[in-house]
């Protein structure tokens, strides 16, 4: 039978012989899709205990917002419109807007990137900028009950009305994106990020989970200091289009972002799998490795110790982080950088680690526009030019292979027995 894997804006086809036992995670639900202006209407003129947005803001007020990078999937471009237009009947002067990317420690977006993200004339209208660890200002706003200074954005912390615009989804050790997670580690510093993510191998900072898990504990704390007048949250579907939309009060609208995650992308499996077949999510999702390993890194949480997983990503601009390969190529083991990340935790040396952690007990073939070489030597990976031939290979080694599973959509799910 043949499955269809997305890569970048394109995708891969593989046929499975009818002999091996394969459990696909399609990703697709039975719900038809809620048309968007309906979304809209219900969304803004019914806030989470909010005033709606134009009454919330007046003439003379500075209005920040928050948006994600190019590297999320956030509807930016449709909602930023609606959100403006809102201001405009506010009263708020176009002049006294000013748009934020959080980009976390990403490079700011290229001139181009920022206009995919948030449309040519928007960004002709509007202040546009970046948070960039390197030349923004930042404010202490205090201390975490992890002892950790928090220092936010100063642009954000100066604004009259602050307001987020997020999507909802997993994220594999702050639990879930969206909400808390625009502003750290959306607009905060690099030292603040760094003590953050610095939590990651605490065992409940992982996937799906909240209630304990310290990274997105800190991320709320922040979140409070710092202030949000007007949070609005989408979560997507698998491809990509808003099926719930929130506005109003942001630990609510969280709630009913995580209620519809969990029931759009909590994919129970049957058995453990000797290979997985996954890719992640297609474009942007699969941008570089920097963000494709998620989809790994949810393959190895249920996959046969020693099992086979095959990562279908583009990964048009490669790692996209020095440090992350630069880590990978100086530490030969996970326990290596964890112990070097213990002493000085370092943004992007967290992603080698888990790369080493996989590839110590799994094997790892990528399908990507990487140069084969490249992958032998610097990923340890098994380069793939055809993924069809490629598990041909695998399934000829001798190898005890039984039970396939493919997640087209690795990025974006959780899977569970």
């Amino acid at each position: 039978m043949q499955y269809t894997l997305p890569y970048g804006k394109t995708s891969q086809t593989i046929t499975i012989p009818y002999d091996y036992s394969v459990e696909y995670i399609s990703g697709k639900n039975d719900d038809t899709t809620p048309l968007f202006n309906a979304l809209v209407k219900q969304a803004f003129d019914h806030p989470l205990d909010s005033l709606t947005l134009c009454d919330l803001v007046g003439s003379g007020d500075t209005v920040v917002i928050v948006v994600d990078d190019h590297t999320r999937p956030c509807p930016s471009k449709q909602l930023l419109p609606i959100v403006l237009g809102e201001l405009k009947k506010g009263g708020v002067s176009d002049s006294d807007i000013t748009i934020l990317i959080g980009t976390g420690t990403h490079s700011p977006p290229t001139p181009d990137q920022i206009i995919q993200l948030l449309g040519k004339q928007i960004v002709h209208n509007y202040n546009v900028i970046s948070n960039d660890n390197k030349n923004s200002s930042y404010v202490s706003i205090g201390s975490s009950s992890f002892d950790h200074d928090i220092k936010i954005h100063k642009t954000y912390i100066d604004a009259d009305v602050k307001i987020v615009i997020s999507d909802i989804e997993y994220h594999y050790f702050a639990g879930y994106g969206g909400t808390r997670k625009s502003i750290l580690p959306g607009i905060a510093s690099a030292e603040t990020i760094q003590q953050n993510h610095a939590m990651m191998f605490n065992e409940y900072a992982t996937t799906g989970e909240l209630r304990r898990n310290p990274i997105s504990i800190e991320m709320q704390e922040a979140f409070d200091l710092a202030g949000c007048d007007f949070m609005i949250g989408a979560v997507l579907n698998q491809t990509h289009d808003i099926v719930g939309l929130w506005t109003g009060d942001a630990k609510k609208v969280m709630d009913h972002g995580v209620k519809l995650v969990d029931t759009l992308f909590t994919k129970k499996i049957s058995k453990k799998p000797d290979v997985i077949i996954t890719a992640a999510d297609g474009s942007p999702h699969d941008i570089n490795l920097y963000q494709a390993l998620k989809a790994v890194h949810t393959a190895s949480k249920v996959i046969n110790e020693d099992g086979i997983i095959m990562l279908v990503a583009e990964c048009v601009e490669g790692m996209a982080n020095k440090v992350y390969q630069e880590w990978l190529k100086t530490y030969s083991t996970a326990e290596q950088i964890k112990q070097a990340l213990l002493k000085k935790f370092i943004i992007g040396a967290h992603k080698a680690y888990y790369h080493r952690k996989i590839i110590e007990r799994n094997t790892v073939y990528l399908s990507s526009s990487f140069n084969p070489s490249f992958v032998k030597k610097n990923l340890g990976f098994i380069p793939v030019e055809n993924l069809e031939d490629s598990f041909y290979n695998l399934v000829s080694s001798k190898r005890d292979i039984n039970n396939v599973l493919i997640v087209p959509k690795g990025s974006t799910t959780r899977l569970v027995f």
